[in-house]
Order: C-alpha cells, then sequence, then structure tokens
C-alpha cells in the first residue's frame, strides 16, 4: 500500500531543494565592498532592441560596465561584474540589469530565482596595480569578455554614487511543452541600502575583446566615456517587488 509524502509547504525550506535550500531568506548583508564603475555612452536602438518593453531609455543611452568584489557577505565571500543601463519605467528612474556574472554557487542561485538576476557562472578578477583598479570577466575561462580600468584621483559624492533602484526580468519558462506563456515574465525591482565608505571619482577605461553570441556583453558599441568611479561601501540586499509584467 503506497503511502503519502508528508512534505508540505508549511514544512517546506525557504528555496530549493526545499529539504536543503541553497540559500537562506532575505536580506543578505555585505560588508567592505570594492566597486569599480565605467559608464559610456552607446548606440540606442542596439539597447532598445534588447530592452524587455515595459523599461525605455532616454537618448543618448548609456551602459555602465562594472566589477565588484565582495569579501565578505551572507552569501559568502565572490566576485561580481554587472553590464547595466539606466532606464525608466512610468517616469521613474531605474537601473536595469542586462547581463551579471558571479564566481560562486549560493549568489547565482538566490540571484536568480528571488530578484531574476540574469546571472552565470563565470572567472571574474578584482584587483589593483599601480594607481588602478582593473576588472575582468572570462567565459569560459581564457575567452575574456569584458575589462575595465579605473584610475581614482578626486573624491566623489556618496549621493550620486548611489544605486537607483535596479530592476530585472525575472524569467521562468514554462515546464508544459504547449504552455502559450512562460511560468513568469516580471519585473523586479530592488531598492539596495548601501554606507560608504570610500568615495572616488577618475579616468576609466572599458574593453570588450572577445565577441561570444552566448554571452554578448559586447553587443553595444562603446561611443565615448562618460565617467569612472571606485567605492567601498557596506550593503544590503532586500527582498524585491513585482512592478510589471510582459
Amino acid at each position: 500500500m503506497a503511502k503519502q509524502g508528508r512534505m508540505v509547504l508549511s514544512k517546506a525550506g525557504f528555496a530549493m531543494p526545499v529539504d536543503a535550500p541553497a540559500y537562506q531568506r532575505p536580506p543578505f548583508y555585505y560588508r567592505g565592498v570594492r566597486q569599480i564603475a565605467v559608464a559610456f555612452e552607446t548606440d540606442t536602438e542596439a539597447v532598445v532592441e534588447a530592452l524587455p518593453a515595459p523599461l525605455a531609455v532616454t537618448e543618448p543611452a548609456t551602459v555602465v560596465l562594472s566589477f565588484y568584489e565582495y569579501p565578505w557577505s551572507t552569501f559568502g565571500p565572490y566576485n561580481e561584474a554587472i553590464l547595466s543601463i539606466p532606464v525608466e519605467h512610468r517616469g521613474r528612474a531605474l537601473v536595469y540589469i542586462q547581463h551579471i556574472c558571479v564566481t560562486t554557487e549560493p549568489p547565482m542561485l538566490g540571484g536568480r530565482e528571488i530578484w531574476g538576476f540574469p546571472k552565470k557562472l563565470a572567472a571574474i578578477e578584482f584587483r589593483s596595480e599601480h594607481d588602478m583598479f582593473f576588472g575582468t570577466l572570462q567565459r569560459p575561462a581564457g575567452i575574456q569578455l569584458a575589462s575595465a580600468i579605473v584610475r581614482a584621483e578626486r573624491p566623489g559624492n556618496p549621493q550620486q554614487a548611489r544605486f537607483p533602484p535596479i530592476s530585472c526580468l525575472r524569467f521562468i519558462p514554462a515546464a508544459d511543452e504547449h504552455a502559450e506563456r512562460p511560468t513568469c515574465a516580471e519585473i523586479v525591482e530592488t531598492v539596495v541600502e548601501q554606507k560608504f565608505i570610500e568615495v572616488w571619482e577618475g579616468t576609466g577605461s572599458v574593453s570588450f575583446p572577445q565577441q561570444s553570441t552566448l554571452d554578448p556583453w559586447g553587443r553595444y558599441p562603446v561611443k565615448r566615456i562618460l565617467g569612472a568611479s571606485y567605492n567601498v561601501y557596506d550593503m544590503t540586499l532586500p527582498f524585491g517587488k513585482v512592478i510589471d509584467r510582459l
């Protein structure tokens, strides 16, 4: 005689696997984050082709390539690279994350499942040499998709360095072969809390040395550099909220 399973939602963990969750419930805490970011002007038409329909971009379009070193977080230590775009949603300023890579599994799983961060695993380096901070992204190892260099030259404004709300397209395909829609296709907004320790502006550059159709980090042409920064801060990553659907 078959026995009925006893695992019900009230007994399930926060994440999969439900009897051994891969990560805990937000918020997540970060200490001593180091970040470099370089903003550049690009082709607006190239941006709108890949931008979810509920979002809009003002001309000329701007893209930001940023690298992060997280020496301590409740996800554990890891590095990260992000390609993002300043956008609008119904007149409100947001940042849309186009691509994002990390070096470890817990933040990849949690980022994708909770907030819709389109994370993949990659080899990411964050280093300093002489008077420069630089980051590199390789996927697979040996194929350099993106790099950024920043020289910190003058103190910056913490208010200008603060992240606008982050937005992502949380997309989950349907399990049913004949489903007409994905299980989930929604725009999620997340407001990150930052406490700045160091804020610096300076000179920067970006490059996308090798192209990949599987990971098109170099899809946006670099017309001119608009700004560069190096920041150190503590951070809290809370739950997000759904603001629109496709």
